[in-house]
């Protein structure tokens, strides 16, 4: 009987500590694949896989330990499950040692019947010799199931992604999958209020008021408004991840200029709106020849390339969105 060694990404570190893994807002690395991990154990035991993991324990074991169990243990296969870093784009990952014979195709299968089932696109295959894939015993596959923050709406229904897992490396072992496949969730068609889609970190529950941090999404917020030239009282936003006073008035200046509730908490209405400002002056960069990408975020790419137009057209180049910059930009 086949059998796999399937491993929760991240957990418990060898020296005790807890190890989340990439973060999100209120979302985490380790926790959002052990529910994943936990759909396709069951749906593998139920084909008759033989499957060793850490999810049966609580996730209470690291990538060392998953490793020296899986040699020990004998097994055919074996995979960690993982998803990407918030600035990663969308789409799967899997990650295989170069030297491996059988990792390549095994990684193939269980992305490609992963990707059917998600609907998500990839990156490709990784080839890279990291600890997991490099010191096991056994073909091996690290498999990024998606980009935390861009595929959330996947890595947030464990049927569908940890189904897709599953009918993958059954599809691999050459066993044929006898179960029902979860229909993906339809992704909300954008609003007027957010036309390009975006999906905002915040909710009800999470949402940046005064006194927080320090968050490294406070630190994207301020450098987001010195972007588009939402500064405090005093002048550009100084990006501590503090949410102090000058982050509270840059705040009600956005809510005030969308015709939102001024409050001075930036939370989802106020996110989508400053996102989708700046995918606006992104989609002008990108009509001016210049190669960024449309994703509401001012990253080092959109703000270098800012400066450059700035610099071409006889304008201060300060990487600040403010109107005569915009006026040269056709917006």
């Amino acid at each position: 009987m086949a059998s796999i060694f399937l491993a929760v990404g991240h957990g418990v570190s060898t020296n005790g500590n807890w190890d989340s893994g990439c973060v999100d807002g209120n979302y985490t690395e380790a926790d959002l694949m052990f529910d994943i991990v936990g759909v396709a154990v069951r749906i593998l035991r139920q084909h008759g896989v033989i499957v060793g993991t850490d999810w049966d324990t609580g996730n209470d074991r690291n990538m060392t330990y998953t490793v020296r169990d899986a040699n020990n243990g004998g097994y055919d296969y074996y995979m960690s499950a993982h998803c990407d870093y918030n600035a990663a784009p969308s789409g799967t990952l899997p990650i295989v040692d170069p030297r491996s014979a059988g990792g390549p195709a095994f990684a193939e299968t269980v992305n490609r019947e992963y990707m059917a089932v998600t609907g998500l696109g990839t990156r490709g295959i990784l080839y890279r010799d990291d600890y997991e894939v490099a010191q096991t015993d056994m073909t091996a596959c690290i498999f990024e199931t998606g980009s935390i923050r861009a595929d959330i709406g996947v890595l947030t229904n464990p049927e569908l992604a940890g189904t897709g897992i599953a009918k993958g490396i059954l599809s691999a072992m050459g066993i044929a999958y006898n179960g029902s496949t979860p229909a993906p969730t339809p992704d909300p068609q954008p609003s007027n209020d957010n036309p390009y889609g975006f999906t905002s970190i915040f909710s009800g529950s999470y949402y940046l008021s005064y006194g927080d941090g320090p968050d490294e999404n406070i630190r994207q917020f301020q450098r987001d408004c010195n972007f588009c030239g939402y500064w405090g009282e005093t002048g550009p936003l100084t990006e501590d991840g503090l949410y102090g006073s000058e982050s509270q008035y840059a705040c009600e200046c956005i809510q005030r200029f969308h015709g939102l509730t001024v409050d001075g908490e930036y939370g989802i209405k106020t996110d989508l709106a400053l996102m989708t400002e700046i995918a606006r002056i992104q989609e002008a960069l990108k009509c001016h020849g210049y190669d960024v990408a449309i994703d509401g975020g001012a990253g080092p790419i959109t703000i270098a390339a800012l400066k450059d137009f700035q610099a071409k057209n006889g304008l201060e180049a300060d990487g600040i969105c403010g109107d005569l910059t915009r006026a040269a930009l056709g917006i």
